[in-house]
């Protein structure tokens, strides 16, 4: 397992740890999809705080298993790893955080980009260089790049390769936040111990709403029934209490 995890005060930290590089063979895609896999089914947790050992988050895919790709049919393998990957932190019904540093590139530009929350450091270099390989990103990175950034960003940083800065990518929107490296984990526990102290049914509900809407789900129709089922929880009867009392309120997150 390439995955090291701890959980605090609702917040599960979770760290990818395989150095140097942090590369995403077909191995660490499956523990990476397996943690998440746990972390979704843990009433525990809250929130979700990634990052990875090193200087680099992680440098895409693992080269070495190429030859497997190209000689044995293994891209079908590879491209359905990477996709129940990604989808494992999509389909989280906890909001994921991830702490972006040194090079994010090909598989590892996309596995940043399925948080819900991306705080990159100041020396953070983003790019797809698949082409540059005649390839392109096989992990479901495509799709939701467009789906957050849409098709002209897409198309010019997909097609070209080009790899682009942090502040870039803050312009762009891949970025939520921009800081020094050395703030970069104590900014992401600050943001990931501010949501765990919000309702949990709240935060969830927020999350899923979202993605009913970027997924065309009905929004209307479900938006509205997850609307009514917050106001029949406790937090919510706990919030307006305690603006009435003015004191901070207790959640029982249910």
């Amino acid at each position: 397992m390439n995955m090291n995890l701890s959980v605090q005060e609702g917040v599960a930290h979770l760290i990818l740890n395989n150095p140097p590089l942090n590369i995403l063979s077909n191995k660490v895609k499956s523990d990476i999809k397996e943690a998440f896999y746990s972390l979704a089914n843990d009433e525990t947790v809250r929130v979700v705080l990634f990052e990875t050992v090193g200087d680099h988050f992680c440098c895409g895919a693992d080269l070495s298993e190429f030859p497997n790709r190209i000689n044995n049919n293994g891209a079908k393998e590879a491209w359905i790893n990477g996709h129940e990957m990604l989808q494992s932190i999509l389909d989280l019904p906890q909001p994921s955080i991830v702490c972006v540093k040194g090079n994010a590139l090909g598989g590892g530009a996309e596995l940043a980009s399925a948080f819900d929350i991306r705080l990159f450091a100041h020396d953070v270099i983003f790019g797809y260089p698949e082409v540059s390989r005649a390839v392109f990103p096989g992990n479901g990175g495509m799709e939701r790049f467009i789906q957050l950034l849409g098709i002209a960003n897409a198309t010019y940083l997909f097609l070209t390769g080009e790899r682009i800065t942090a502040s870039e990518a803050r312009r762009i929107g891949m970025a939520n936040k921009v800081v020094d490296r050395k703030q970069l984990e104590s900014e992401g526990m600050y943001i990931a111990r501010l949501l765990a102290s919000y309702s949990n049914p709240a935060i969830q509900t927020i999350k899923r709403t979202i993605n009913n809407y970027q997924h065309g789900n009905q929004f209307f129709q479900k938006g509205m029934s997850d609307f009514a089922m917050l106001h029949d929880t406790e937090d919510i009867k706990e919030s307006v209490n305690a603006f009435f009392e003015k004191r901070k309120p207790v959640y029982r997150h249910n």
